[in-house]
């Protein structure tokens, strides 16, 4: 990112930001593992452990304060809305609230 983007600094999205609270109200962004290290640790989270013991939610915005990129590091977002058919147990546990962080960034960039 920082070679596409050099003059656009990284920042942590804060917890008041309108981005965590156009529809749903995500007071925290959950750490979803990828599927097949869930099911090898038995349920665990971290899949780095010690490494990577929270998820990190990030933003870039340009000159003006629009927000142009929204990112997580340490959460495996997508895996919490595909795997509904291969594994009902792993999507119960982690899609409803990857399903509202999604849904958030995406009302949100449709709207500002």
């Amino acid at each position: 990112m920082r070679q596409v983007l050099p003059e656009y600094p990284i920042f942590d999205i804060p917890a008041d930001h309108p981005i965590r609270e156009t529809l749903f109200e995500v007071t925290h962004v959950p750490q979803v593992p990828g599927i097949n290290f869930w099911r090898a640790s038995g349920g665990g989270t971290s899949e780095r452990g010690t490494d990577s013991p929270e998820v990190d939610f990030r933003a870039i915005a340009d000159s003006h304060g629009r927000v142009m990129v929204v990112m997580t590091h340490n959460s495996d977002i997508g895996d919490s809305m595909e795997r509904e058919s291969e594994d009902p147990a792993f999507f119960a546990a982690f899609s409803p609230q990857g399903y509202q962080v999604t849904i958030d960034m995406v009302l949100y960039a449709l709207t500002h």
